[in-house]
């Protein structure tokens, strides 16, 4: 099979919804999971449209004879880069083409201080594939989605993001990761509605999009500030909360259970290049 990978172009969008929504169909429904990545065609088509016209992704295609049959997103918000979407038709599975998809995407990598992605825990295929590329295991996630029940300590205020917080923000981000996130964050002030949380006035914990577990991404001073996060968010949305979590955080893990929340899809968070352990609460995003 001859695959050319170029870059995406507007006109490749229906196809790389149909391709992302068909593939995660399938490894999910053959794994015993539902769909939560792409429900829909026409979830896979919005989520390519955002990486497509958004000129902070990188956005390649695979190509046989003129047919799109895979793409991949490359997230450069940061100096971290984050693997968005990996995605090949099923009818062409197993030949090669994700590994091209890969290779481009990190040829635009050279450079970063590194590149983070996350993958489904049960896809041995996609671990091998990132492996042999040089990523490695750094955090087991779960998907934990509910309403957490309880109401939050009295001295913290829960409220809207706003964009004069996010010198605050990128502040609190550096002081866990390393690195900031500010660029993602404005983003996610015009898709989502990102919150902060404050303590005497001072931001403590902010969660990026707590409806949207996929850009979702939080940080938080103590297990507390995350905590009171949390539920400070579940007093002000309709819908449930969804986020991945690092259970290597034992003790925040066990709170989301007890206040409700539950184990949607294990995931694995894997990295190359520059990784720093967090130096406070947080859970990741997709592209972290």
């Amino acid at each position: 099979m001859n695959v050319s990978i170029r870059c995406a172009v507007t006109e490749d969008i229906p196809a790389c919804g149909r391709i992302a929504h068909e593939a995660f169909k399938d490894i999910n429904e053959r794994h015993g999971f539902e769909n939560i990545e792409f429900p829909t065609v026409e979830s896979g088509c919005k989520a390519a449209e955002f990486h497509i016209r958004n000129p902070s992704s990188f956005s390649v295609v695979a190509d046989v004879g003129g047919r799109v049959v895979g793409s991949c997103f490359l997230d450069a918000h940061s100096s971290i880069r984050g693997v968005a979407l990996v995605s090949v038709d099923p009818t062409v599975q197993s030949q090669g083409v994700g590994r091209k998809l890969m290779e481009a995407v990190l040829e635009q990598c050279r450079g970063s201080r590194g590149v983070r992605l996350v993958q489904h825990t049960f896809n041995t295929s996609s671990v091998a594939l990132y492996a042999s590329l040089g990523f490695e295991v750094k955090e087991p996630l779960l998907i934990l989605r509910g309403r957490p029940s309880g109401q939050g300590p009295s001295d913290v205020e829960v409220r809207a993001m706003c964009s004069q917080d996010l010198d605050a923000c990128a502040a609190l981000c550096e002081k866990v990761h390393g690195f900031e996130r500010t660029n993602e964050l404005r983003d996610c002030l015009q898709s989502f509605t990102p919150f902060v949380a404050l303590r005497a006035g001072r931001i403590v914990a902010y969660a990026s999009a707590p409806n949207a577990w996929f850009a979702n991404h939080g940080v938080a001073e103590a297990e507390d500030d995350m905590s009171a996060l949390l539920l400070g968010i579940h007093l002000a949305i309709a819908g449930p909360l969804c986020f991945l979590l690092p259970i290597r955080q034992a003790s925040l893990f066990r709170w989301c259970l007890e206040h409700g929340l539950r184990v949607v899809m294990p995931m694995t968070l894997m990295a190359m290049g520059e990784y720093r352990e967090p130096a406070g609460c947080h859970f990741p995003s997709v592209v972290f």
